[in-house]
């Protein structure tokens, strides 16, 4: 026995109030549905129907089961769709990022996940401020932050290290700091959208401290402060990921490792609350957790 094509049965007969016409809906004889019933019955354990020459009814029992195999029929018609859907023309699938992130990290990653999923329409919105999917029509929002919201799903997609960087100019000119309280003599560009204000939270192992520091730059732009750094402006707190090509050419190295950002931030998978995620953007979410680890560690 299918067991929907029996639960499909008992639904027809429940709306047209006799098995003749579920039989005439699925093209198959009343004897046929007759039977599909008398196995639902059997398994169930109890009658599901009463009967009469010319109708039938729901029994208490009948009418419980009914109810459930009504979900049961929908969630088999959404997940046949949505495999349609993403074996087919399925898009287009917005995506919202911040812009160094997106840059920097995404989009190198993209067109592995577009060779996988060719059938898949990304469209991808750089923007540093948290929108509403809802009001902003996105399926998914990356983001780098400590998150909470009720109607959201955050997901953890992987941790987001930073570290301090400087140039070979700037520390031979300033001095290589020994500890992190030696930060305090040293000019730091800080980050404008850090809660700390001019404190960097560093942590080694289970050790962490916060040190006030002070310099001649602050900005809301990761890169602009990275790029300031490579040029001999000071020493930065921020991500590997932003650093990791001034790192390559040696315009910037790293200070005081193994010390980095404490707690550790880390990106997130933002998208609404529902029963069951849309397949694409499973997808996309499922292939960036694999690539995305290697490239955000620290060098």
């Amino acid at each position: 026995m299918d067991r929907l094509d029996a639960l499909q049965a008992l639904v027809l007969s429940k709306q047209f109030g006799s098995f003749a016409g579920a039989a005439r809906t699925l093209g198959v004889t009343r004897s046929q549905i007759s039977k599909l019933i008398a196995s639902l019955e059997a398994q169930y354990g109890g009658a599901l129907f009463a009967r009469s020459t010319r109708a039938v009814a729901l029994t208490s029992a009948g009418a419980i089961l009914y109810d459930y195999a009504v979900d049961m029929l929908a969630i088999d018609a959404e997940a046949r769709e949505a495999m349609t859907n993403l074996q087919g023309a399925a898009g287009p699938l917005r995506v919202n990022a911040p812009m160094s992130f997106g840059r920097l990290v995404l989009a190198p990653l993209l067109p592995g996940f577009l060779a996988m999923y060719p059938q898949i329409e990304l469209r991808v919105e750089l923007n540093d401020r948290l929108l509403d999917p809802f009001e902003h029509g996105f399926d998914l929002t990356l983001r780098i932050a400590e998150l909470a919201d009720s109607s959201l799903v955050a997901r953890r997609m992987c941790g987001v290290p930073r570290a301090i960087y400087g140039a070979p100019g700037y520390l031979a000119a300033h001095g290589v700091p020994s500890s992190p309280q030696a930060l305090k003599t040293h000019r730091c560009l800080n980050y404008a959208h850090a809660h700390t204000g001019h404190a960097w939270r560093l942590g080694k192992g289970r050790e962490q401290m916060n040190v006030s520091v002070s310099g001649p730059l602050c900005s809301n732009n990761g890169e602009l402060l990275v790029e300031a750094a490579a040029g001999g402006a000071g020493l930065v707190l921020q991500p590997g990921f932003l650093a990791a090509a001034h790192v390559a050419t040696g315009r910037l190295v790293h200070v005081l490792s193994p010390w980095q950002q404490a707690p550790e931030i880390a990106l997130y998978a933002i998208y609404p609350a529902t029963r069951r995620v849309p397949l694409a953007v499973r997808a996309l979410i499922d292939y960036l957790l694999t690539v995305l680890p290697g490239v955000m560690a620290l060098d």
